[in-house]
């Protein structure tokens, strides 16, 4: 049998055990007080307390059940062995006081009841209104601990019960903070006004949250604090996410007037050079250099084009092959290797047919290698690059011996913005280069570290053969 003094008895065994209680109880205090004689004096004392018992465990309707039983054992057990022979309505009248001591009591116990009950579900509805807002109040005076509301959302990671097992949260702020955080709030206790702060947590597992506590003192000069902590990492990452859009777009803007203002000085080189091989007699050196520095322009419209293609996409796709291209830029890169000491170990299979936009495919291949080529040492550098048929697919694969990738920025080395070379890089190349490799149906991906033949770095870019590309799309 369970009886629950302060909460309201649902179950039908515990209502069945109270109303056998406003019965046994009744009649037990008065065998009682007949057989035990100083209890003759206060005939009812007992009941007294057995009515007190059932009204806070019972309730209304149990309290009356009691006061009905305790008048008639009354009378019947305790009057007739005293030897009192009083008439029965002067026991009534002494057990109606009684019955108005237990409804008052039964009243007022239900009355806290309801307020408990109250609380409890205002305690509850806090509660999840703190884990939907990930959230936890907190208290603090000073000379003591900082005190957690349970039920909170875990703020720091680990439960509230741990925490305040810790000589002070601080060391699980990151460190780049807690100075910051020990000055918000020094600053906060000195002037005795609000506290807001914005700081990183490094939860157990590795992982860095945002959370942003704010506070501020019960009352004027008063040395208690309440406030509340709130874990902010999705507004953060949405603040971040807002930001990188907001770049993209600005982006877009200057590339649109950047391309447009470039590409008239490129038409009058282009046709400037036209002029002077066809009326100038010049050597083949200076035909072949003529023809070179016609070619990089041309390259150099194909890029502006392609910049132009972040805001308008107007690329022309057809069937090349990808060693044509490789080998377009590794000519253009030639001086460099020569100037770097770069050894070029090239193994492609021609014949391959890739369905693209050749300025794309040059400005993928561009990237990879430029990259690959900052990340060379000055000596022994060995660039590989190799052009291979994998059952349906052609493998675009670029690798250095470098000084490598590491695991934290590897996992964000497509990212927007991100560079591993804050001096010198934008941090769009690799980024253009996966969106430019997706958009013709294929896949790019990184290795880093030891690999075999002293590579440190593999890219590999994989198109489906032209064929395939047409099937796929209906052709």
């Amino acid at each position: 049998m369970k009886i629950l003094g302060w909460h309201r008895l649902d179950r039908r065994s515990d209502r069945l055990a109270i109303n056998l209680l406003a019965v046994v109880l009744p009649v037990l205090s008065s065998i009682v007080t007949a057989r035990i004689g100083f209890l003759h004096h206060t005939p009812f004392a007992l009941h007294v307390l057995c009515i007190i018992f059932v009204a806070m465990v019972g309730g209304l309707w149990p309290t009356v059940v009691a006061v009905l039983f305790s008048i008639v054992s009354s009378y019947y057990l305790v009057i007739d062995a005293a030897g009192l022979h009083e008439p029965f309505w002067i026991t009534a009248l002494r057990c109606g006081v009684l019955m108005v001591i237990g409804i008052f009591v039964a009243v007022m116990n239900s009355s806290r009841r309801r307020a408990l009950t109250a609380l409890q579900d205002r305690t509850a509805e806090l509660i999840l209104s703190q884990q939907g807002s990930r959230c936890a109040s907190w208290r603090y005076e000073p000379g003591d601990k900082l005190r957690w509301q349970r039920g909170g959302f875990e703020v720091f990671g680990i439960p509230f019960d741990e925490l305040e097992a810790l000589p002070s949260p601080v060391a699980l702020i990151h460190p780049d903070d807690q100075s910051r955080y020990h000055l918000a709030i020094a600053e906060a206790i000195a002037k005795n006004g609000p506290l807001h702060i914005e700081y990183r947590v490094v939860f157990p597992n590795g992982d860095v949250h945002w959370s942003e506590a704010r506070g501020a003192p019960v009352a004027p000069g008063g040395a208690i604090w309440r406030g509340v902590t709130f874990d902010i990492s999705e507004r953060k990452l949405a603040e971040n996410a807002l930001l990188r859009s907001e770049k993209l777009a600005a982006m877009g803007r200057l590339a649109s007037t950047v391309a447009h203002e470039i590409n008239n000085p490129l038409e009058a080189v282009t046709n400037l050079l036209y002029l002077a091989r066809t009326s100038l007699s010049h050597s083949d050196d200076s035909q072949a250099y003529l023809a070179s520095a016609e070619a990089e322009l041309a390259r150099l419209a194909d890029i502006t084009r392609l910049t132009l293609g972040f805001v308008r996409n107007t690329a022309s796709s057809r069937n090349i092959d990808p060693s044509t291209t490789i080998d377009e830029v590794l000519s253009i890169f030639r001086h460099r290797f020569e100037l770097k000491r770069i050894q070029v170990a090239r193994s492609c299979q021609g014949g391959l047919l890739i369905h693209i936009a050749p300025h794309e495919l040059r400005q993928i291949v561009t990237n990879i290698i430029s990259n690959a080529a900052d990340a060379l040492p000055d000596s022994g550098a060995v660039l590989s690059i190799k052009v291979r048929q994998e059952n349906t697919t052609a493998i675009i694969q670029i690798e250095d011996n470098g000084h490598g990738i590491s695991d934290a920025d590897i996992r964000r080395i497509f990212e927007p913005f991100f560079s591993t070379k804050p001096d010198v890089g934008t941090g769009i190349g690799l980024w253009v280069t996966r969106e430019l490799v997706e958009k013709s149906g294929g896949t790019i991906s990184v290795r880093s570290g030891d690999l075999p033949n002293g590579i440190k770095t593999s890219f590999r870019v994989e198109f489906p053969l032209a064929g395939e590309t047409s099937l796929a799309n209906g052709n």
